[in-house]
């Protein structure tokens, strides 16, 4: 999330001019941008926010409001009615785009996540109905928002590391990793997510005892750890953005599963993707349907055997493993770069966005 903000804001500053930023402070996070003027606030508390007020009061209008909605980023248990209800009263004119609307029933859930699924769907309404525009970040959302889905635009979330890596930089990434093939993940090793990334990874060293895994990203030495596979899988964590580029454009293929499938809110997919490496993933209740048209390799959320046997398909099979790639890059260029989403906000009408808080 905040990735892509900084991304969004900067790409943002250099086609309409200065972007003001509005967050609480994280500590490591400190922006060095001239044309970005990030303001910290203590949080979106009733006190914080009429503090808020009076700093946008002050900035020089005419003023437009982005929000980038998450309903447990806001405090409050995910049920913030506070916020809505300033936002709502503020005399600015108010974008959104939704990277999360509300948790969704389950009916084996605690009886008090009812109770924030129903605050969070009310929340969520009551934004959508006071902005002017509605953009959300994978197209499922669009039917939680109800009534407002026919004015809600998909803006997916870019790559947020880069998308080009110069071939000697790839070149020097094969060297250190050394003989494979190697299958790469890059994410956080959430349980979910780890819960059929292990057993997939043993399944594939089941049946293909060379392959190397590469486990990119935090968390990743402790997830080592469990799969017992010392000899196999290399780790790698707190690397710089530029350093995971060239590590994942050096692999064979990615390994991105995720719980409720594939979707363009899944960063770590798009990384792999917009360089060029096979991806193979799941798919599931949160899959958009561009997913199933044959740039990705997909297995059903869930079954992290069947996930195994696409890796093991795409390893054996040189062509297919190369027009994944290529089709994989030419989709991300056409629908998921940042140029793109820059491109569908800037182009609405009257979207000079000369401050966006």
């Amino acid at each position: 999330m905040a990735d892509y903000t900084r991304l969004f804001a900067r790409g943002l500053a250099e086609r309409t001019g200065t972007v003001h930023v509005w967050a609480p402070h994280v500590a490591g996070t400190e922006v060095a941008d001239p044309e970005v003027m990030v303001h910290r606030v203590p949080g979106f508390d009733p006190r914080s926010l009429h503090n808020l007020g009076e700093r946008l009061e002050a900035c020089p209008g005419p003023r437009r409001l982005f929000l980038q909605y998450v309903p447990t980023r806001f405090g409050f248990r995910g049920m913030n009615v506070p916020l809505i209800r300033w936002l709502v009263r503020r005399p600015e004119e108010l974008w959104v785009q939704f990277h999360e609307v509300a948790l969704g029933w389950k009916l084996w859930r605690k009886p008090h996540l009812h109770l924030v699924h129903a605050v969070e769907l009310w929340m969520a309404a009551a934004v959508a109905r006071r902005a002017s525009r509605i953009f959300v970040s994978i197209e499922a959302w669009k039917q939680r928002l109800g009534p407002h889905s026919e004015r809600a635009v998909w803006l997916p979330i870019p790559s947020n590391i880069p998308v080009t890596v110069e071939s000697a930089e790839v070149e020097r990434a094969r060297k250190s990793l050394g003989r494979g093939p190697w299958i790469a993940h890059f994410g956080t090793y959430s349980p979910l997510i780890s819960a059929e990334l292990g057993p997939a990874i043993r399944e594939i060293m089941r049946l293909r005892g060379d392959a190397r895994f590469l486990l990119l990203g935090r968390g990743a030495i402790e997830f080592a750890r469990g799969l017992a596979l010392a000899e196999s899988v290399t780790t790698r964590e707190d690397l710089s953005a530029a350093e995971v580029a060239a590590l994942l454009a050096a692999s064979t293929l990615a390994l991105q599963p995720f719980p409720d499938g594939i979707s363009a809110r899944r960063t770590s997919a798009m990384a792999a993707l917009a360089l060029g490496v096979p991806v193979v993933t799941t798919d599931g209740f949160l899959t958009d349907g561009i997913w199933r048209e044959g740039a990705v390799a997909t297995a059903t959320a869930g079954k992290p055997l069947e996930l195994a046997r696409r890796c093991i398909a795409v390893l054996e099979d040189g062509a297919l493993a190369r027009n994944l790639g290529e089709r994989g890059a030419r989709l991300y260029r056409e629908r998921f770069s940042l140029e793109r989403t820059l491109a569908t906000v800037v182009s609405a009408p009257d979207a000079k966005l000369a401050n966006v808080q």
